[in-house]
């Protein structure tokens, strides 16, 4: 289920920024996997990856101090 604000994704990570970047990188890691499925579009990949980081399958980790996140 994607949520319908923002105020929950905030909840998940301190900052939109790190949402948009761990759904980035998961989207990607998954049509990297479903590449070779002309049935699956990144457009879908982005939603499935926004579903698992809102469903806590991908974890968002704390800034590191010098500012880098890990995914």
């Amino acid at each position: 289920m994607i949520p319908s604000s923002t105020r929950e994704l905030l909840n998940i990570a301190d900052s939109k920024y790190a949402v948009v970047v761990a759904v980035a990188k998961r989207a990607r890691t998954l049509s990297e996997k479903y590449k070779e499925d002309e049935n699956y579009r990144l457009s879908t990949m982005v939603t499935r990856a926004l579903d698992e980081v809102v469903n806590g399958k991908v974890i968002i980790e704390p800034s590191k101090e010098d500012g880098s996140r890990e995914v």
